[in-house]
């Protein structure tokens, strides 16, 4: 529902709503070609999310009862960057994205599970 009105509104408006849904798009796949997910000795699934030198997150124990969120390198001057948000690790465009809009724009990522999600309620949605 709410991208819905989103889109409502874009078309409204005139935004490029095509071009948007192709950023989301591609910010989806290069975070899930970001992600690496391995079995650690006392430590449970460990996944990490590389993004070059500009973003890296990791999650300790996914899925555990000791789960933990390491931002390793996150900065909002970056063209991306990461916040946690209702308890998913939101990745969103930083000052440097070369097309910083307020759209829906940005991908989520449950530490319950590892995987990455296109909204922040299908993410939510694992967490509950």
């Amino acid at each position: 529902m709410h991208r819905a009105m989103i889109l409502a509104v874009a078309i409204i408006l005139g935004a490029p709503v095509v071009e948007a849904d192709a950023l989301q798009e591609a910010l989806f796949s290069r975070t899930l070609a970001a992600t690496k997910c391995e079995q650690v000795p006392n430590n449970g699934r460990y996944c990490t999310y590389r993004f070059e030198d500009i973003l890296e997150i990791g999650i300790k124990d996914v899925g555990g009862t000791d789960t933990v969120v390491g931002f390793h390198h996150s900065d909002m001057r970056n063209e991306l960057y990461a916040v946690l948000y209702f308890g998913c690790v939101a990745v969103v465009p930083g000052r440097a994205h070369p097309t910083n809009y307020n759209l829906d724009y940005g991908v989520f990522i449950s530490p319950k599970t590892g995987l990455v999600y296109h909204t922040s309620s299908e993410c939510r949605a694992t967490i509950r």
